[in-house]
């Protein structure tokens, strides 16, 4: 779990819109059910999963990781 003192530190570190996004999303979570809220954390919990995802993807298509090379066309230009 995460402790308060790294939550807080994240917490500063959000613009001051997305400080009172977080605050409002507290306070309606404080008025879920424990079923609400445990869907709620599975539905999350798979949201940043493919947030993780996606941006690995991202990077993998701007980085070119993944890319089969082929030498030979380079090599042909080059010479």
């Amino acid at each position: 779990m995460m402790g308060f003192q790294v939550y807080m530190d994240i917490r500063q570190q959000l613009s001051l819109e997305q400080q009172f996004e977080l605050q409002v999303f507290e306070q309606q979570v404080e008025q879920l059910s424990r079923e609400d809220a445990q869907t709620l954390l599975v539905r999350l919990k798979a949201s940043m999963l493919f947030q993780t995802t996606s941006f690995r993807e991202i990077l993998k298509e701007t980085w070119g990781i993944g890319k089969e090379v082929d030498l030979t066309d380079s090599l042909l230009s080059e010479g």
